[in-house]
């Protein structure tokens, strides 16, 4: 995947270029059927499951939580030994098999002395491979590939790489041990065996699950706010040249940030102030979530802050979600969330382990064609070393809201406002402020072409937080 630069003289030529392709493309006359691998497997559309992908409805959110199965029935795909043969393979193949492709035409940077035009298509690649290997045990497995990618190192530097080549994201198994508390066969003298007075009245109350998921996670899945289910995809950040001085932080929704200046892993490794972390991000882990009644109820625990397969230490994070739905039948509906994460030594400022607490909220009001999402999330980091007095801030604040509005059946116009008050070395920190604008035109329900931009509220300095005026984005999403 190669990317290539253009000089600011030619930025308008080549708007205008992506501008005529993309006028051009809404003129095609495209099939509104889409065959993502789901609804290739259930013989649905997207919009079953999505208002527009990636964002799920609450019908889609049932189906995730199920293990990747319609509510209230069995999917798994293992039923009985098959026979191979390559049409049946094929099929089969095609029911657990998908891909996302972003990429934008034209990518143009207002930086605080200079500006400049790339083209970097595709800018990300994500492969799929999910569904129900028994009626009660599910997989997902992510594979993603990223034009460029800025990357901590040791020592506060930073790294920008660029490439292409495929790696292993989430990869988790899901097991739905609802089964436990399923009917059991009568005996002769017509009583339930193995199952008690009190679990035979109170099971109706569990809908979903409870269910377990283990391996590599994104905790927030069922949050009100989702971190992985963006319409706006994060821009990466700049470093300048090889001297591993970051010029601009990748751009994010800031309620999901790190949001600290100067903080790295347990292992030494520098962190991006806007990088997700913690609850608001991926990581290895294992969880227990249910839908009871109304209300959801998660709770789980993750390895240290952007460790790999081993942490530093054997202590873990554990976190704590609840979520209340309502409406799902009316005019107006929504969910309201709260969580709060405990990482304990999971990170490390001025080469001593700290302790990191992370509570917030979240809610989405869904109204006609109007969706409306929130999050607001607070962060301490405790347990500072003493040479850091008077030095360090410890208290943080990330504040994301969105609203989509679906104008058209094929328009959808978003707007995103991300306010952050960061933590970490006085001598370091700025906050920042950034509104989004986006206009997305889906040719089908499962393609989309958008056309962006992010403007810097808080004024353009040498920090790299706010080392940007605003960024223009024309591109396109795709699923299949």
């Amino acid at each position: 995947m190669s990317h290539f630069s253009f000089k600011n003289k030619n930025l308008g030529r080549v708007i205008l270029l992506s501008l005529g392709i993309l006028m051009m493309s809404m003129l095609i006359p495209l099939s509104s059927e889409a065959v993502p691998a789901f609804a290739r497997k259930y013989d649905l559309s997207c919009t079953s499951c999505h208002t527009k992908p990636p964002r799920l409805n609450p019908f889609g959110e049932a189906f995730n939580m199920s293990g990747f199965n319609i509510p209230a029935t069995r999917g798994g795909e293992i039923k009985k030994k098959r026979k191979i043969g390559r049409v049946r393979l094929e099929r089969s193949f095609l029911n657990i098999f998908a891909m996302r492709i972003m990429g934008n035409f034209v990518e143009s940077f207002q930086e605080k002395d200079s500006s400049s035009a790339d083209i970097a298509f595709p800018h990300e690649l994500e492969l799929f491979l999910a569904g129900t290997l028994t009626n009660d045990i599910s997989y997902f497995f992510e594979l993603v590939s990223e034009s460029v990618k800025v990357e901590g190192g040791e020592n506060g530097r930073f790294e920008e790489r660029s490439g292409g080549e495929l790696s292993l994201a989430r990869n988790f198994l899901i097991f739905n041990l609802g089964s436990l508390f399923k009917e059991r066969p009568q005996n002769n003298n017509g009583t339930k065996q193995g199952q008690s007075g009190a679990l035979s009245r109170n099971r109706h109350l569990i809908r979903i699950g409870p269910m377990l998921r283990i391996g590599v996670i994104d905790p927030s899945t069922f949050f009100s706010f989702p971190y992985e289910r963006q319409f706006f995809k994060g821009v990466p950040g700049k470093v300048k040249g090889k001297s591993g001085v970051i010029q601009r932080f990748s751009l994010s929704p800031y309620a999901f940030a790190l949001k600290y200046f100067g903080v790295k892993t347990g292992q030494g490794v520098s962190l991006e102030v806007t990088g997700e972390a913690l609850y608001n991000g991926e990581g290895r882990g294992v969880d227990l979530h249910a839908l009871v009644g109304d209300f959801i109820l998660q709770v789980g625990m993750m390895q240290g802050m952007s460790e790999e397969s081993r942490d530093v230490n054997i202590k873990k994070d554990p976190y704590l979600m609840g979520r209340y739905n309502f409406g799902w039948d009316t005019y107006i509906s929504g969910s309201v969330s709260a969580m709060i994460n405990w990482g304990i030594d999971t990170a490390m400022v001025d080469n001593h382990l700290v302790d990191w607490l992370r509570y917030g909220f979240a809610g989405n009001i869904k109204l006609s064609h109007l969706d409306l999402y929130g999050a607001f999330i607070w962060d301490e980091v405790q347990d500072l070393p003493a040479s850091t007095k008077g030095l360090f801030e410890e208290k943080a604040f990330g504040m994301t809201i969105e609203a989509d509005y679906l104008a058209f059946d094929k328009v959808m116009l978003m707007a995103r406002y991300d306010a952050l008050n960061a933590g970490g070395f006085l001598n370091q920190k700025a906050d920042g402020r950034v509104i989004s604008l986006q206009a997305r035109y889906y040719l089908r329900d499962n393609l989309g072409l958008y056309i962006r931009d992010s403007f810097n509220l808080s004024g353009i300095s040498d920090n790299p937080l706010q080392g940007f005026k605003n960024l223009i984005f024309i591109g396109v999403d795709y699923d299949w």
